[in-house]
């Protein structure tokens, strides 16, 4: 399947706010256990790559998914590793979240995520001709500006509506620097896989989008159960994950529909990844923070909000699109 640049950057900002939209569906599993929740979004999620697998193996896997991992068992087994360490990060990640609260930790991990990610994708998946890594960075800074901005609209939101206390009182210096090390060195390990697992004219050594794909899903889902496992005995969360207070239907369709944002979003972006390389596609795939406010807008929670506090969260917004559209301007 060959796509247009321009499809490509559609598909990915389309990504953007898949990723940016899977983690509301936490806020509807009551008590069942985040780690329990991760784990069947992660089962859903081999499922649905599984899928895609068998219906679009003739047309993005040529050689076939066996044939293609069998023919590069070290590139298979690095990436399966990727996928179990990229579900114990997402699961670290939540459980710090819970900590210490969505606006502070959306602060750090975003700055990690879009620095390290840009830095990982441009050395391992290399630059595009005709672009440029000093705008590729100029751009991930904007978006990191982005990030900081909104963050801080949130901040004087709460600030006008009374609710700083939940968000401050939890903040620690142990829990900042496990998020620095979770965000910055093992959430690492997906633009990592991509840079290096997906063939693209700047990695001929790579595999088929889909097939790395497979491959991160199955280490992912592995890596959830095992998580999951530790964490629900650790906790003594046993009960609430057998006799969850929304019922398992709706566990079970919250964790389908995350999957489909996550996994889904995820066999998208590297399927674009081919066409505008992996540097631009990360960079530009990592503003999806910025979705965290928009919908936030949504759920009402910058009602009584100031006009400063909105015109500082449309001006994050507008960085934001300044950064896609620097990190378009570098696709030939």
């Amino acid at each position: 399947m060959n796509l247009a640049s321009n499809t490509a950057v559609i598909i990915v900002l389309f990504v953007t706010f898949l990723w940016g939209s899977w983690f509301q569906a936490v806020k509807h599993t009551g008590n069942y256990p985040i780690a329990g929740f991760i784990s069947w979004m992660y089962t859903f999620s081999v499922i649905i790559v599984g899928i895609s697998i068998v219906f679009l193996q003739d047309s993005m896997i040529p050689n076939g998914f066996i044939e293609e991992v069998s023919q590069n068992i070290p590139l298979s087994v690095f990436l399966l590793a990727c996928g179990v360490v990229f579900a114990a990060a997402m699961q670290m990640h939540l459980a710090v979240v819970g900590r210490i609260g969505l606006i502070l930790s959306t602060s750090v991990s975003a700055t990690c995520c879009i620095l390290c990610g840009t830095l990982v994708s441009s050395f391992f998946g290399g630059i595009p001709e005709g672009a440029s890594f000093a705008s590729i960075f100029l751009a991930s800074m904007l978006l990191v500006l982005a990030t900081v901005i909104c963050q801080y609209a949130g901040v004087r939101r709460d600030r006008e509506i009374k609710k700083c206390e939940e968000e401050v009182k939890g903040s620690r210096g142990y829990d900042i620097a496990l998020l620095i090390f979770i965000n910055a060195v093992l959430m690492s390990s997906y633009p990592l896989a991509t840079s290096v697992g997906i063939r693209s004219p700047l990695n001929p050594e790579g595999m088929s989008s889909l097939t790395c794909m497979g491959l991160l899903a199955a280490g992912a889902f592995v890596g959830a159960q095992i998580f999951m496992v530790i964490e629900v005995r650790r906790k003594k969360q046993k009960e609430a994950f057998r006799r969850p207070d929304k019922g398992y239907g709706k566990i079970l369709l919250m964790a389908f529909i995350a999957a489909c944002c996550h996994f889904g979003g995820n066999v998208l972006h590297a399927a674009a990844v081919p066409v505008i390389s992996a540097a631009i596609a990360t960079a530009m795939g990592n503003s999806y923070h910025v979705w965290s406010y928009i919908w936030g807008i949504f759920y009402g929670e910058f009602k009584g909000a100031s006009l400063k506090t909105y015109l500082l969260l449309g001006g994050g917004v507008l960085l934001f699109i300044m950064g896609v559209l620097i990190l378009s301007f570098n696709i030939t």
